[in-house]
């Protein structure tokens, strides 16, 4: 305990906490851990609770400080990310339940799996804070520079897994979700950990002046978020293009039903009777937009197909139809399966197409394919893998703004809305949440796209099959949506572009990056300095 207090200085009644813990460590510590990160997972949707925020990271700050070594923190940080993802994404269990060739015996064990593996970028956060050995200020910065590494690496390595990143914390806090405009939410998690870690001074700090300056200072980052979040919004209202009416149908369909051959063509009837109405076509609407794989026939885009007719039959004049469906090519002997979006029109002609390019690993195609086929594991997929598409490309329609297709999870990656080409004027996410039933999964999925429209300054038309179906402007504030396990249709014209950031998004997380990498090296190099003058 001595070498801690000289290195860390934590505070008499801290350091009897630490002799409290450290009394049964096996089982205290541990649990300790756990249960800071389980509670730091409430701050995210639907919860939404961030006090948390400021009550367990400055916890995990402790832990780093009491641990005896390296070791000892990598521990820590593995089990206060493995309390913080296991609780975080329980939801993705459920898609086992609606799923006949998976045992629902591995659901728990999958979201465990899931959880240890992404726990290690916690961990190594607690090994690099630990190794550092900062007060104060530095303290706090690399913390922050630390963990914000940490979450740029696991929403960028093995293609990416940006969920529950801290910035994100602020989703549906509409004035502090503008942070994502000016920083990214790479750069909102860096002010929100810097904060927390400086109001968590109050129980680390051995100087009274300290932790209150310290605190006082991390109070004023959140404020200054807060005021010019609301500077942004509050006068501003939203802008729309009359001309671009939209109409979206969510039908409601049951992930477990959704695949029965003998429901299959209910379900293109009921698509068919909602866009309706009280009429036989969908009248007034210039879009009329069904969900990813709303239509379960693989063969919409052959000729004279009846299912694209019949959607046709919907439109007036000059309109058009947006459905997501899957499709197949044939290359020699092999078959290659896509995730598409198409858009029809009034006469029933294939106008665009996008496939899915950005796959769910394991859900839509096998990594290190060959080898899990051989050990008979490529049940996880179907059995048929999707194929990647194109670089997505601006859909331009006559009368309507162009905008971006994104399928499912697509939508959850700063920075790679739209890639390489020109900005669109909107984004389009067709997705199907029933995987995921009535959980968390869903409310956190619209809370990751909303910040998406934050970060562009782009309004998001988001279609679900069974909820949440809505419209988001460029500020991030929802015009009108329809909630989850609902039955029905959102209409509503299409909001105005905002004027666009100062920075791409790619470029402001390469800043964040820079910043935070350069954070840490500054910090290890004073680190190198001191041991090398304490071997002299």
């Amino acid at each position: 305990m001595a070498n801690l207090l000289n290195d860390w200085a934590v505070p008499a009644y801290g350091a009897r906490f630490t002799k409290w813990l450290e009394a049964k460590d096996k089982v205290r510590v541990p649990a300790a851990a756990f249960l800071f990160g389980a509670l730091l997972s409430r701050a995210f949707a639907p919860t939404n609770f961030f006090p948390v925020l400021f009550i367990a990271l400055p916890a995990f700050l402790f832990l780093i400080a009491s641990a005896r070594n390296g070791k000892d923190a990598f521990r820590r940080g593995w089990w206060a990310g493995f309390g913080f993802f296991t609780l975080g994404l329980y939801w993705m269990g459920h898609s086992f339940t609606q799923q006949d060739h998976v045992p629902v015996i591995l659901a728990p064990f999958a979201t465990f799996a899931l959880s240890a593996l992404m726990a290690l970028y916690t961990a190594a956060v607690f090994w690099v804070s630990w190794r550092l050995r900062n007060r104060g200020i530095a303290r706090s910065l690399a913390f922050a520079a630390s963990w914000t590494l940490m979450e740029i690496a696991r929403g960028t390595w093995f293609t990416g897994f940006p969920w529950h990143l801290i910035g994100s914390a602020w989703a549906d806090w509409t004035y502090m979700a503008q942070g994502a405009y000016w920083f990214s939410v790479y750069g909102l998690s860096f002010l929100t950990l810097l904060s927390a870690a400086l109001i968590g001074g109050l129980i680390l700090e051995t100087s009274a002046r300290k932790a209150v300056g310290g605190a006082i200072g991390g109070v004023a980052i959140m404020l200054v978020l807060l005021g010019l979040g609301y500077g942004r919004t509050v006068d501003e209202t939203t802008e729309y293009h009359l001309s671009a009416s939209l109409k979206m149908v969510q039908a409601n369909v049951k992930q477990r039903e959704k695949w029965l051959s003998h429901l299959i063509d209910d379900h293109f009837e009921n698509h068919l009777r909602l866009s309706r109405g009280a009429s036989a076509k969908a009248e007034g609407t210039k879009l009329l937009i069904w969900p990813e794989t709303a239509v379960q026939r693989q063969t919409f885009d052959r000729k004279d197909s009846l299912h694209r007719w019949r959607v046709s039959r919907l439109l007036e004049y000059n309109s058009y139809a947006l459905t997501g469906a899957p499709r197949y090519e044939v290359d020699g002997e092999k078959v290659r399966y896509y995730n598409s979006v198409f858009v029809v029109n009034s006469k029933g002609e294939l106008f665009a197409r996008y496939d899915k390019n950005h796959l769910v690993p394991f859900g839509e195609y096998l990594p290190f394919g060959r080898l899990l086929e051989a050990l008979g594991l490529n049940q996880l997929t179907g059995g048929a893998p999707y194929s990647e598409g194109a670089e997505r490309e601006i859909i331009r329609l006559p009368g309507v703004p162009g905008f971006v297709p994104l399928v499912c999870y697509e939508s959850i990656f700063p920075g790679e809305m739209f890639g390489g080409t020109e900005r669109p004027d909107w984004l389009l996410n067709l997705s199907n949440d029933a995987w995921f039933g009535e959980t968390d999964g869903p409310y956190q999925h619209l809370a990751l796209t909303r910040l998406r429209a934050i970060e562009e300054g782009l309004p998001l038309v988001r279609s679900t099959s069974t909820g949440i179906t809505a419209v988001i402007d460029g500020y991030g504030r929802t015009v009108t949506s329809l909630g989850l396990g609902k039955q029905g249709v959102v209409e509503s014209p299409l909001p105005k572009a905002l004027a666009p950031p100062l920075l791409p998004t790619g470029v402001r997380i390469l800043g964040v990056l820079f910043l935070s990498a350069g954070i840490i090296l500054f910090y290890l190099l004073q680190l190198m300095r001191r041991e090398k003058a304490a071997n002299l």
